[in-house]
């Protein structure tokens, strides 16, 4: 084996080991120590490795949502209407985050850096994270340039919030600044609910909470014009 392959395999072997301590205790038991124990490798090692405990959970991070993203892209695979596109994306999103709890809490509730750090663009994580929300962009962005949803004006959303939705239309393809603040509210509201899910906060009035995101997705998809499937 070459050296650069025996060095990709114990990146995977590290990456594996800090997954099943994440999984057994958490995000606060993948520790640097921990993970060296795990492999019977000492802390000293592991730095040629991993230069730090944010590298580490940086690259595990990009591995669990490239994971995700190939998930979901498996489940749109051939010629689909958009429709059929969200409701597949938002429930293969349920899916894995029902299935990887531990993995999602640490995807989804790390901290995301200031944007205005620059240096955080070249992190696997966030490049990762990138490509995962591109799905969820670039689909909003083809229901609008199909068939334009109606959105709040401008002047019902404020100055300083247009700017910032303004700013951001450039990733979305183009769309006005009503239409992305729709689509932000629409994603907020299902990745609430899949959090609290997730983190069984639901379980008070609903135990199984999943036709209420299928009514919650149902809604969300008439509102955008779109023929999704209606709840069972």
């Amino acid at each position: 084996m070459s050296r650069d392959r025996r060095r990709a395999a114990t990146l995977a072997e590290i990456k594996a080991a800090a997954r099943r301590l994440l999984v057994s205790g958490g995000t606060p038991a993948v520790g640097l120590r921990a993970v060296a124990r795990e492999l019977g490798l000492t802390p000293p090692a592991l730095y040629r490795y991993f230069p730090s405990h944010d590298a580490l959970i940086s690259a595990l991070i990009a591995d669990l949502y490239d994971e995700l993203t190939t998930a979901l892209l498996s489940l749109q695979a051939g010629d689909i209407e958009l429709g059929e596109r969200l409701y597949l994306l938002a429930n293969g999103l349920r899916d894995w985050a029902l299935a990887h709890p531990a993995e999602f809490g640490l995807v989804f509730g790390t901290a995301v850096p200031d944007p205005e750090d620059g240096e955080h663009e070249a992190t696997p994580g966030h490049q990762a994270a990138m490509r995962f929300g591109g799905l969820f962009k670039e689909l909003v962005a083809q229901i609008w340039h199909q068939q334009p949803f109606p959105h709040p004006a401008d002047e019902e959303l404020g100055t300083v919030l247009v700017e910032q939705l303004t700013a951001e239309s450039e990733h979305f393809h183009g769309m006005p600044a009503g239409a992305i603040y729709l689509s932000l509210n629409y994603w907020t509201r299902l990745y609430g609910l899949i959090c609290m899910e997730v983190f069984g906060q639901l379980h008070w009035v609903l135990p199984d909470a999943a036709a209420y995101f299928e009514a919650q997705l149902f809604e969300i998809g008439q509102a955008l014009g779109l023929d999704c499937p209606a709840p069972e």
